[in-house]
């Protein structure tokens, strides 16, 4: 029963992952007038934002939220959506001739880290408010 709580909220926060990335970054690519990630100029604060720093703290807020649902195995269960992040992203094709390739890659192992430490602070909130 364990097991499908934590593949539940893996996928729940996933899927929010997911959402917030695509509405708040997409929309934040699409007012700056940037069409593709080949053209981010990470020597620009702003691209750095939207490219790297603001899907870090979507899938932060994925793993949160996997962690409320999943009080007991909050940890793995915040490292799976990031985990998932990164399959869906290389799944997706990674073409090694590409700018910021590495950039991407290294950016959501990152999240996953930070995913599974958010996932375990909010069961631990969770935990102490029952």
């Amino acid at each position: 029963m364990r097991g499908l709580q934590l593949l539940w909220a893996g996928m729940v926060g996933w899927m929010v992952d997911t959402l917030l990335t695509m509405l708040i970054v997409g929309g934040g690519l699409a007012l700056a007038g940037i069409t593709t990630t080949d053209s981010l100029d990470f020597s620009r604060p702003l691209h750095i934002l939207l490219g790297l720093a603001l899907p870090i703290v979507m899938t932060a807020i994925g793993g949160g939220i996997a962690g409320w649902i999943a009080s007991e195995d909050a940890t793995p269960a915040g490292a799976l959506v990031g985990g998932l992040g990164l399959i869906s992203m290389l799944a997706a094709g990674i073409d090694p001739e590409a700018r910021h390739t590495l950039a991407f890659i290294i950016a959501q192992c990152i999240a996953v880290v930070v995913a599974a430490l958010t996932a375990n602070g909010m069961a631990a909130r969770r935990r102490s408010r029952i």
